[in-house]
């Protein structure tokens, strides 16, 4: 313990004697929100956990409150070279209220339980040259909409795709090529399996790739492709233990347009190769997918907006190949359709991360701002591309696991669902968010292995949300 202390001390003291030296930038987000969700298990029938799609047989409802907390500091070392990071704390770039709270022998004497560590997220430098950025360590990757690269730059983006590598863009007018090499993961010597071989590569997972685009600000035009290749060793932990080697190949398309008063946005994320048992079954390893991700809004005036979001994202059939497509954890398209992993709030895991996938789905959004105010008001609609068939194997999307044979047919509505929130602009730096969300879930989720259908329940939920950026 005091070897650790003198550690952070010296550390402390060098950070302090380098903030002499060179300027630092400081800033960050901060927020707290409260939650309820009523009906939380979308039915009221006895079932058990894991039996199709019920998530258990405890709380009809849940409640929680969470904070988001990410510093980011800028060091200037000089005209061509910047350092940046994100610190953070938690594994979701923050928490849940009370989580590290420890008890005493009186009953108001309670006090932290230090179970808050922070963490260094991102961590990189910038060099600047003419024509050409480059990036050297630690850092978030973002892509098009951000449905399958996301760099979670938002204040309640709770993930993001991380790199450890080197990145080179170069900028040829209106032309940019990026290519990328990095490692996504590998295990320090006390984490890997036997410590002596941790450095071989057989634990390894990294990308190489490369990114290039057309720009056109004038024109209010751009379209860019990615492409990479992201190798999984065999030893590799990453997506869990044994799941075996994989290599997966991604072509990621994007483009955007915009007039005066109408834009339009597209990507079309399409994923080939071989993933092992990634996804939870035991014979399948080739990967064929894709989806179609499609964002449009109109600017009636300076008050109104309106806009119509849609998307297919493949889902997995239980038959031969794997075709499902899971879009990144921070890429939503309601306060509740998948917004949560419901499985979650009662057996236990990470309840946010949860993904759209095996899903068509429409997106009719209106809002009206004011001065400070901005009401939101969204309709979605989805059905599942994949539902399980009597006698045949199928896929549960919500567990990851196949089943070898069904009892029933599967319904492939997904249900409709109102969102109404507001924003509150209380100052420059400080916005107060609210909202009210009804779900009238789908008979997809009905469906379980022994052909009895589960009766619905509708999902409302309210929240409130306190964020600040400095």
């Amino acid at each position: 313990m005091l070897s650790k202390i003198t550690f952070y001390l010296l550390g402390f003291f060098s950070l302090i004697q380098f903030a002499h030296a060179l300027p630092i930038d400081w800033n960050g987000q901060f927020g707290f929100d409260t939650n309820l969700i009523q009906d939380v298990r979308r039915t009221t029938d006895d079932c058990t956990p894991g039996d199709g799609y019920c998530v258990g047989n405890d709380e009809d409802n849940a409640r929680y409150q969470s904070f988001i907390f990410k510093l980011n500091p800028t060091i200037v070392v000089n005209d061509s070279a910047s350092i940046k990071a994100e610190i953070s704390t938690g594994n979701i770039r923050g928490g849940f209220m009370g989580e590290d709270t420890e008890g005493r022998a009186s009953y108001y004497a309670q006090s932290p339980s230090g179970g808050q560590t922070l963490s260094l997220n991102q961590m990189y430098a910038e060099l600047y040259a003419d024509t050409a950025l480059f990036k050297v360590g630690k850092f978030a990757k973002n892509f098009g909409l951000g449905a399958l690269i996301n760099d979670g730059d938002q204040i309640w983006d709770r993930y993001f795709s991380v790199y450890n590598g080197l990145e080179a863009r170069f900028n040829l007018g209106k032309f940019s090529v990026a290519p990328i090499f990095a490692k996504i993961q590998s295990p320090n010597p006390t984490n890997a399996p036997v410590a002596s071989d941790s450095h071989t590569g057989k634990y390894d997972t990294s990308e190489t790739g490369i990114a290039a685009s057309y720009n056109d600000p004038n024109k209010n035009f751009e379209f860019s492709v990615y492409y990479s290749v992201r190798e999984v060793e065999t030893q590799s932990d990453l997506y869990g233990a044994n799941k075996g080697s994989s290599e997966v190949t991604l072509i990621d398309i994007y483009f955007s347009k915009a007039w005066d008063k109408f834009s339009i946005a597209m990507e079309i994320p399409m994923l080939t190769g071989e993933v092992g048992t990634i996804y939870g079954t035991n014979q399948k390893e080739d990967l064929d997918t894709n989806a179609y991700i499609l964002e449009t809004a109109y600017q009636i005036n300076n008050k109104w907006n309106i806009g119509l979001n849609g998307g297919i994202v493949k889902g997995e059939d239980g038959q031969d190949e794997f075709n499902a497509l899971f879009l990144h954890p921070n890429y939503k398209i309601a306060e509740l359709m998948f917004a949560y992993n419901y499985r979650a709030f009662q057996n236990g895991g990470d309840i946010f991360d949860a993904s759209v996938t095996n899903a068509s789905y429409a997106k009719l959004f209106a809002n009206y701002k004011s001065e400070a105010w901005t009401w939101k008001l969204a309709f979605i609609m989805a059905k599942a591309n994949e539902t399980a068939s009597n006698g045949k194997a199928f896929y549960n999307q919500e567990s990851n696991t196949i089943v070898a044979s069904a009892n029933g047919d599967q319904d492939d509505d997904l249900g409709m669902e109102f969102d109404l929130a507001f924003d509150y602009q209380w100052n420059p730096n400080i916005l107060v968010t609210g909202y009210l969300a009804y779900w009238q879930v789908g008979d997809f989720y009905a469906f379980t292995s022994t052909g009895d259908d589960l009766s619905m329940s509708n999902i409302t939920a309210t929240g409130m949300k306190l964020s600040m950026g400095f």
